[in-house]
């Protein structure tokens, strides 16, 4: 529960919350230490002030109230006003509930109705329970809630007992607020609730006003009532523990357990009366004078020492009457507890006269009182203090289970040993007197008269028997302390030798009659080292004189061969023989009394060997005691049943240990103890005659342990019997399974619980079978023979388990009763039942774990019809109401806060059975079936995962660890079953809708709209607790807190889970940014704390990545809140903020593991077997499976013989297992740091992906990314980073980069400044931050280029990514036009726009630019070798493709670099062009309808990329002509592949990976002719070996060329426009004749035929090109355009050699001019056009910041349904801007062919026209325009007619207005062609 603001107070005055939320306040003062307190102190103080009374009227409740009841009564009608729920309408049943529940509790109503209204919010976590009964329940859980914060606050006082670490100011208002409290009577009050506040009051009053709940929390309800009453009883404990009792409460809590104390079943105390009776005891308790070294101070504030007068009071009330009273029953009642008094006070006043002298002058007046301590003690002594203390108090385990009752009791014992030394000797010499006078009376045949001193001693060694047989304080080292040589202490020097001397008297001559109890108590007391040594002397009592007289009593039964002859069962008699003294010769007869000395002699050595394992393996090996044959052959004799049983224990404790076992496995084998055939002598005869006669099994028990010692001790001997039978286990897996464990419930028992008990310990034993067990094919048995050795036990137990066996069926059905007896109160067997419950569940779990080895197995052996698998028998529905067993498990769960183990392993087993998918079905439709189930189980799950750690570890001994496994279990379970498919068992324990879509589940918190509590809220109040404020500076997370995590992370990453999920989290107050704000010291963290912290990152990247697909601009900001803003006021946002701490302390680096220096052990051998072990983990990793490791070099070590090595090889294995847990952990550690980088990265690129501008704007995007990639690039090593880490980082390196670009596209795009203004914009608004930005920049540069230079081939995923991180820096430095950029003025010609090298660089180089000149020049040649051998290597392909793309920009930053000498020099630049030639075969096949890979198609365009770079300058693209490239081009056969034109050419689509054939081979085609379009812009069209190779490469691919030019026309598809203008661009730019004539000797001159086709084909396209395609918003005709362009050049360059080429071709150049008028015409109309349409978005776009959401959709459609009016706007002005500069571009390139289309009709008409005039008659020569003139015709004629009707004064001003935006030049060229037209027109002679 969560603790509100104590300050504000409770919102809600019910009889429940405030005193829940006082308990949880006062704990979390009082339980954190320093300054981890919620609150200031000051806060608690009030808190405890608002209580005072609370506290004083102890469990009263606020009185009824006619005027209340009346005024809830008229609320049903009018309403009432609620402080929890305001104004409200009451309902009748309301009322009523409220008037029963004041009637019951006689509490007021409102209380009442307050209550009534919680118990309605909290019926979530209790279903099943009607809001009265819930009511009626949280109204006891107030007041258990109540008086636990006060008791913990009476035990934070501080006292003598203990303290607390709480803060010092906390403690001493606690102390003074407690101590007023105090004085104020709280004790009586106290006490007086304790006697009203009863159990069966308090049920019958439930009874008769019908409030009892349910069996299942009517349990829960008695607990609790129970619980209450203990803790009262507590309160007053703790008070008289730490301050003592005053007068008056200390005489009244005398008197009232004097008269009637409360007693168990057994008629010991009961919980209630014994922490009374121990608050009496600490009250007259003064023993911590001798006991803290501070005693003298804490006395003075005892009661004892502050009041004078309690002492004489004392005496007065505890002295012995001179005369007893006759008639007086208070022997039974008062008569223990009253000297139980004295003998406190006794020694109290004892202590007091041994105290300093500073501290009797406060007692000084009644000195004389202190002279009565022997008196009391005499007194306690005759008043039976040993047997009430033995009898009432030490004959539980409640001592034992509460630390300060031991104490007490041990210093009860220790001070009359020490203190009343001579009364301890008067009690001896009594006893040892009585007991010869017995021994005299037994002589003469009398019966011996009942020795009261005797008992008095033996019940003092009773006490100290029971009291140190449970010693988990390891108080009994008191007495041995004068044996330890290092302890030194000046105070217990006296004290330590009397105790030792106490023990020591087992040492000295003994009474035979005190001899079992000395025994006894010395096996209590027993101690590593020094009980031994004191056995080990040769004293009348040592280990020699008990083993020896042992074997002597063996000898004696052994020469009596058959003394029973005449008794049918002879072997069975057991004890019997010993009863009748007739019944054996005299000579052997034992007396009773020697049995019991001899079983505690064998209590003796069994305690010795279990504490001490020198002293066990010197008992076994002592030839002379031969102490286990001895002991077997015992068991094998006549001898009573207990010693038989003892004899077992013994050996179970002599064989527990690694180096004994052995020995007595061969002893037990030899003794035939266990025999298949009816053997007289074995066990089994003495089960059926003897035990199942006495209905008592000690024999079978002990035995039972014996094999479970023998088999936990060490490994199980295979070879166990050889030589006499098959080898191997089976008899004594036969005797405990079909004799013991399957008969076991049909046996009768005079004891039931004793049939538990063989339960327990069978089941325990089968388990260990099967943990030990591993399934091999050659355990099955061969067909039709006997096997020669026996499987191991656990191979029959597996095999019975997965077939149908009686113990399948034992086992399950044991289960299914031990769960139903979980559910009554204790009983004596409980304990056992848990043990048997726990046991079965682990057998079932390891059977399913080992189910699919045994299948391997068993085919492996054809054998598999012998398993049928226990995954499809436990799904029988042969439980409890016909459900199967799996729903079972389900119910353990919710005993998870009793039964902390059984619900860890029931959840093992879930999760091992679920694993298959059929079970997990049919676990859900079991589960579904019924509603009332399937609510219990649920809310079981709830609770398991709810249940507190700290009341668990109180329940049982590792109780915590059991529960928090627990948790871990059910975590798992789900994680285990949340990938599988809707809907499954992880959904509906996760509260989703199961009967729809789980997307579509609305989870709500537990209670509101009816809304159950899930396994859901119980995991986030998991994380919730761990991120709460607490005392220590660092919380470490648990394995349950990263199991939640990851949880959370799995449903927040599944589509079918998240988005309920999600919009739960963020109802509960944004839970994921809250999470990811506890930042935690990742150096010092634990690997889980930081897998934990990885875990979040993720679910907040699936937040992220989810709020920005949904638009949830509220989830996005705070998750950015949390992330992106610092901590500190006066930081800016992006300034050390969470996302930059959670990479700054991550350690990147891991230290490997030293390898010790082995001395037995083989190094590579070693390593090798290590390197077998290991095993994948979830993360990717691997671990070393230590088991394995360990079983591998045990089976090693049992090949060794002489013990000596043994021992050195145990040690050695020690040493390699500790090697490799080391190197596990590491190994962890690394894969965790991995991890959590991933999980940063994943967030830190999602965030820049998803974050808007109005949340996350440019300017703080831009310095949150350069901060990052400075701490990134400055905290990774390359040379030492995991290699993991490193391919994260680069990745992470290249996507901040990205999206750093990004950042300044999309500010240069909202800027309309210039590019040298806008760099100073960019990065600052003052020099010195723009400094500061490029010196970021500049080490951003160098560390990525130093990171690449280091890195090695082996890492291609690393350089790839450095590589696209330096191309994305490159391209900031080297920004390209974006279409949406805003226009730029400037004066271009289409030239320059060809070809960008021949623009001329700016006055000023940029200065990032120049910066990263220089920091790549710093590097040398040594970066360009390994940059141009990645780009011609052997690496990855797309290694290769990025190392091109970097060269390329590098080029194109700064063309003058030295790299081409070093790509010339080297050999770079011609091993580039040759591996073209090495693609060939590559490519054609990327061609091929289904390629195989389309790798070699990307490497070519990026190779050719570069190519076109370098031949961007005039060096460069000489070097590539020299090189070769173009002959390499035209000797590449893949350019004749061109796909078929006329077979669907465009309908073919690009697939979602794969592009169609015909794309693919225009990535080919396009290339090649952009590199030859490259060579002839740079080294012109006049350069006759550029032309000359171009020329030849598109002879040599003539048929792909003449595909092209005749099947294109302008509405042929947009892939062959392409092509063909790439090729006219070539044929156009490379037709100069001049050129052909020069290459007349060259081998071109054969192929005139070749050219004369291309030149036929280009002039047959223009005709066909003068009508443009038809006129589309989304049509974009530059294409068109530059086709038209490259036409018209290429007629205008063959035009003048038309007469030479013949008739077709001047046919061909008349048809190209009349084209020319037609498109020029044409040309001018679509010019119209777009300008018409470029105004119109010129005149759209200063609009866009006024228009409405509906004029902006009517520019967009449907992209802007979802947009917000921010993200619209921004949209509009980016489509406006890229549709302006298209039409832009698209209106220059029309004006720029119409200026061709002119220039060719210049150059037609002057040739036409002119020619055409009349002829000088004296020229008699055929002259060349004579011939034109000739061949015309009538043509000039109609040429001038056309002319004369098109080029009228508007057409001429139309003409010239296309070039009102060119340079002078170009406009004074184009009136020059105009007027010579004209002059033409006017002037022709036609």
């Amino acid at each position: 529960m969560s603790i509100k603001n104590p300050v504000q107070g409770t919102t809600t005055e019910d009889l429940w919350t405030p005193y829940r939320e006082l308990a949880a306040v006062v704990e979390s003062y009082l339980t954190n230490e320093s300054s981890g307190a919620p609150y200031a102190v000051h806060t608690f103080e009030s808190v405890l002030r608002r209580h005072k009374q609370t506290f004083l009227s102890l469990l009263k409740n606020p009185a009824k109230n006619p005027v209340s009841r009346e005024e809830i009564k008229r609320g049903i009608t009018e309403g009432v006003n609620l402080p929890s729920v305001g104004r409200t309408v009451l309902s009748k049943e309301l009322v009523d509930e409220a008037i029963i529940i004041s009637d019951m509790y006689n509490a007021n109503e409102f209380a009442c109705l307050e209550l009534l209204h919680t118990a309605q919010r909290q019926s979530a976590r209790r279903p099943g329970l009607a809001r009265g009964l819930l009511a009626v329940f949280l109204y006891y859980d107030g007041r258990r809630a109540l008086v636990q914060a006060l008791r913990e606050l009476i035990m934070a006082r501080d006292g003598v007992s203990w303290s607390i670490n709480a803060r010092e100011e906390v403690v001493s208002y606690v102390s003074r607020y407690v101590g007023q409290l105090v004085s104020d009577g709280l004790l009586a009050g106290v006490l007086d609730a304790l006697r009203r506040f009863d159990l069966d009051t308090e049920l019958d009053l439930l009874r008769r006003n019908r409030a009892l709940p349910p069996r299942k929390y009517h349990v829960k309800l008695v607990s609790t009532i129970q619980s209450t009453r203990k803790l009262l009883a507590g309160v007053v404990f703790a008070a008289s523990a730490q301050r003592g009792l005053e007068r008056d409460t200390l005489l009244r809590l005398l008197s009232e357990q004097m008269i009637a104390p409360s007693k168990g079943p057994t008629g010991a105390l009961d919980e209630i009366s014994l922490a009374l009776q121990m608050a009496l005891l600490y009250a007259l308790d003064l023993s911590v004078l001798h006991r803290r070294e501070d005693g003298e101070e804490l006395a003075k504030k005892l009661p004892l020492i502050q009041d004078p007068d309690l002492i004489s009071v004392l005496l007065d009330q505890l002295s012995p009457p001179p005369q007893p009273i006759q008639g007086q029953e208070d022997n039974k009642n008062s008569a223990g507890l009253k000297a139980l008094c004295q003998l406190s006070l006794g020694l109290a006043l004892a202590a007091l006269k041994r105290a300093p002298v500073s501290l009797l002058r406060r007692t000084e007046p009644k000195t004389e009182l202190l002279d009565q301590d022997e008196m009391l003690v005499d007194a306690a002594i005759d008043g039976g203090v040993f047997e009430y203390l033995d009898e009432a108090i030490l004959s539980t385990d409640l001592v034992a289970s509460e630390e300060y009752y031991q104490r007490r009791v041990h210093s009860l014992i220790t001070d009359f040993i020490v203190l009343m030394h001579s009364k301890l000797m008067e009690m001896r010499v009594k006893a040892e007197e009585a007991a010869r006078s017995a021994q005299m009376y037994m002589a003469e045949g009398l019966n011996a008269p009942g020795g009261v001193a005797r008992s008095r001693l033996e019940a003092l060694l009773r006490c100290v028997e029971r009291l140190y047989a449970r010693d988990p304080l390891q108080l009994r080292r008191d007495y041995w302390v004068a044996c330890d040589t290092t302890a030194h202490n000046y105070r217990a020097g006296g004290r330590a030798a009397t105790l030792y001397k106490f023990v020591r008297l087992s040492g000295e001559v003994v009474v035979a009659a005190l001899l079992p109890a000395y025994l006894r108590a010395l096996a209590a007391l027993a101690v590593p080292k020094h009980t031994w040594a004191l056995l080990a002397r040769r004293d009348a009592l040592s280990a020699h004189h008990l083993l020896t007289a042992l074997s002597l009593y063996h000898r004696n039964l052994r020469a009596d061969p058959a003394p029973f002859s005449d008794h049918l069962h002879s072997s069975s008699l057991g004890a019997s023989a010993i009863v009748t003294p007739a019944a054996r010769p005299g000579r052997l007869l034992v007396r009773q009394e020697e049995v019991e000395a001899m079983i505690a002699a064998l209590k003796l050595i069994a305690a010795v060997a279990h504490e001490d394992d020198a002293a066990c393996v010197s008992i076994c090996e002592n030839l002379q005691w031969d102490a286990v044959n001895c002991m077997f052959g015992l068991v094998c004799c006549h001898v009573p049943l207990q010693l038989k049983a003892e004899l077992c224990i013994t050996l179970a404790a002599l064989g527990g240990t690694p180096g004994t076992a052995a020995r007595v496995w061969a002893a037990l084998e030899a003794a035939q103890l266990v025999s298949v055939a009816k053997d007289k002598r074995a066990l089994n005869v003495e089960l059926q005659e003897v035990e199942c006669r006495a209905e008592e099994y000690p024999l079978s028990r002990a035995f039972l342990t014996l094999l479970d010692s023998l088999c936990a001790a060490a490994p199980l001997p295979r070879t166990l019997g050889a030589g006499t039978r098959p080898p191997g286990l089976d008899p004594y897996v036969e005797h405990a399974l079909n004799r013991l464990a399957l008969a076991a419930p049909h046996r009768p028992y005079s004891r039931p619980h004793e049939k538990w008990q063989v339960l327990a310990i069978s089941f325990r034993l089968f388990a260990r079978w099967l943990e030990q067990y591993e399934p091999t094919a050659s355990d099955f048995p061969p067909a039709g023979r006997e096997p020669d050795v026996n499987p191991p036990p656990g191979f029959r137990l597996l095999l019975q388990l997965h077939s149908q066996s009686e113990f399948l069926r034992l086992t399950l059905t044991t289960l299914d009763e031990a769960h139903e007896l979980m559910d009554r109160h204790t009983a004596p067997e409980h304990i056992y039942v848990q043990q048997t419950l726990i046991s079965s569940l682990k057998i079932l779990e390891r059977a399913l774990a080992l189910e699919r080895p045994l299948n391997v197995a068993a085919a492996e052996a054809g054998r598999g019809a012998l398993v049928v698998g226990l995954s499809k028998l436990i799904l029988a529905p042969e439980g409890p109401d016909d459900t199967d067993r799996l729903i079972t498990c389900c119910k353990v769960l919710e005993h998870g806060a009793v039964l902390p183990e059984a619900a860890a392993k029931a959840v093992a087993l879930l999760c091992r059975a679920l694993q298959s998918p059929s079970c997990a079905r049919h676990l859900l439709a079991s589960v579904l079936h019924r509603h009332e189930l399937s609510v219990e189980i649920r809310h079981g799950f709830v609770e398991c995962l709810e249940a507190e750690e700290w009341a668990a570890g109180e329940v049982s001994p590792g109780g915590a660890e059991h529960a928090r496994a627990a948790k871990e279990g059910v975590v798992l379970l789900l994680l285990q079953l949340l990938p599988t498919a809707p809907h499954s068992l992880a959904h509906f324990l996760l509260g989703y809708n199961l009967n729809d879509d789980i997307s579509k589940s609305v989870l709500h918190e537990a209670g509101s709209a009816g809304a159950p509590r899930t396994c859901f809220h119980s995991v986030l109040d998991i994380l919730e607790s761990f991120i709460a404020p607490s005392g220590s500076t660092q919380k470490e997370a648990t394995t349950l807190v990263e199991s939640c995590y990851r949880l959370l992370y799995g449903i927040c990453a599944r589509p079918a889970t998240s988005p309920p999920a999600l919009r739960f989290l963020r109802a509960r107050d944004y839970f994921l940014p809250r999470h990811v704000k506890a930042t935690v010291n990742l150096e010092t963290a634990t690997p889980a704390t930081i897998s934990s912290r990885s875990w979040a990152l993720r679910a907040c990247a699936c937040e992220a990545g989810a709020a920005g697909a949904g638009r949830h601009h509220a989830a996005l900001q705070a998750l950015l809140t949390a992330l992106t803003h610092s901590p500190q006021r006066n930081a800016q946002a992006w300034e050390w903020c969470v996302i930059r701490r959670s990479l700054e302390s991550l350690p990147v680096t891991v230290e490997a593991v030293p390898e010790p220096r082995w001395e037995l052990f083989h190094a590579h051998q070693l390593r090798q077997a290590i390197a077998d072990c290991d095993l994948p983990t979830g993360l990717g990793g691997k671990r070393i499976s230590v088991s394995r490791v360990n079983a591998l070099l045990s089976r090693e070590l049992a090949s060794l013989r002489a013990s000596t090595q043994r021992e050195l090889v145990v040690i050695e294995i020690q040493k390699v297992l500790d090697y490799v847990t080391e190197v596990n952990k590491q190994r962890n550690l690394a894969a965790t740091l991995s991890h959590y980088y991933d999980s940063w990265r994943q967030l830190t690129e999602i965030l820049f992906c998803v974050a808007p501008q109005d949340l996350l704007n440019v300017e703080s995007r831009k310095s949150l990314i350069l901060n990052i990639l400075q701490d990134l690039l400055n905290k990774i090593p390359p040379a030492e980073v995991l290699p993991q880490v490193g391919n994260l980082a680069s990745g992470t390196v290249l996507l901040l980069l990205v999206n750093l670009r990004h950042c300044y596209i999309l500010q240069k795009r909202e800027s309309s400044l210039k590019s040298a203004e806008f760099e100073t914009s960019f990065f600052g608004p003052s020099n010195q931050i723009m400094q500061t930005k490029s010196l970021t920049l500049k080490f951003i540069l160098h560390k990525i280029l130093s990171w690449i230079l280091v890195s090695g081939v082996s890492t291609q995923k690393i350089r790839v990514n450095l590589y696209g991180a330096l191309l994305n820096f490159l391209n900031i430095v080297n920004l390209k036009q974006s279409p949406a950029d805003p226009e730029e003025d400037g004066n271009t010609t289409y030239v320059s726009r060809l070809d960008s090298s021949k623009t001329r660089p700016s006055r000023e180089e940029s200065n990032l630019k120049s910066m990263a000149i220089d920091v790549i020049n710093s590097f040398g040649d040594n970066l360009c070798s390994i940059v141009c051998s990645d780009c011609i290597g052997g690496g990855h392909d797309v290694c290769r493709m990025v190392a091109l793309s970097c060269l390329d920009t590098l080029v194109e930053i700064n063309p003058s670099t030295d790299w081409m000498n070093t790509l010339t020099n080297q050999g770079n630049l011609r091993s580039l062009i040759d591996s073209l030639l090495q693609d060939d075969e590559g490519l054609k096949e990327a061609l091929e309808p289904k390629p195989k890979s389309l790798r070699v198609l990307y490497v070519y365009e990026s190779k050719m990329a570069l190519l076109i770079k370098i031949a961007g300058t005039r060096l460069g693209a000489e070097t590539i002509l020299a090189q070769g490239a173009l002959s390499c081009l035209a000797n590449m056969r893949v350019l004749d592949c061109h796909p078929d034109i006329h077979t669907g050419y465009g309908q073919h689509q690009d697939t979602e990976f794969v592009p169609s054939v015909a794309n693919r081979f225009r990535d080919v085609l396009v290339p090649a002719l952009a590199l030859c379009d490259a060579l002839l812009t740079t080294l012109g069209a006049d350069n006759h070996s550029c032309v000359l190779h171009i020329t030849h490469l598109l002879l040599s691919h003539l048929e792909c060329v003449d595909m092209v030019l005749r099947a294109a026309h302008p509405s042929s598809p947009a892939g062959l426009l392409l092509e063909l203008e790439a090729l006219s661009s070539v044929v156009a730019r490379s037709s100069h004749r001049d050129v052909f004539c020069s290459a007349a000797d060259t081998a071109l001159q054969h192929s005139a035929a070749g050219m004369q086709r291309i030149q036929y084909l280009m002039l047959a396209l223009l005709p066909r090109f003068q009508q443009p395609p038809p006129e589309t918003p989304d049509h974009d005709a530059r294409i068109y355009y530059k086709i038209v362009w490259n036409l018209l050049m290429f007629a205008r360059n063959t035009l003048a050699d038309a007469g030479a080429a013949g008739a077709a071709g001047a046919e061909g150049t008349r048809r190209a001019g009349r084209a020319a008028l037609i498109l020029l015409q044409v040309l001018l109309r679509r010019r119209h056009a777009h300008v018409k349409l470029l105004d119109t978005v010129h005149h759209q776009l200063p609009k866009v910041h006024s228009m409405t959401l509906s004029d902006m959709k009517k520019l967009l459609g449907e992209e802007l349904s979802a947009a917000s009016p921010v993200e619209a706007r921004a949209s509009v002005v980016h489509t406006l801007r890229a549709r302006a500069r298209a039409r832009r571009l698209q209106l220059q390139c029309c004006e720029q062919a119409a200026h061709a289309a002119l220039q060719l009709l210049w150059a037609h008409t002057r040739l036409h026209l002119r020619a055409a005039g009349p002829g000088d008659a004296a020229d008699t020569a055929i002259t060349r325009p004579a011939a034109i003139r000739g061949a015309a015709g009538d043509e000039p004629t109609e040429l001038r007619k056309e002319l004369l009707s098109v080029f009228n004064e508007r057409f001429v001003d139309e003409l010239l207005d296309t070039a009102k935006n060119q340079p002078p030049i170009q406009r004074g060229f184009l009136e020059v062609l105009l007027k010579d037209i004209k002059t033409m027109i006017q002037f022709s002679p036609l």
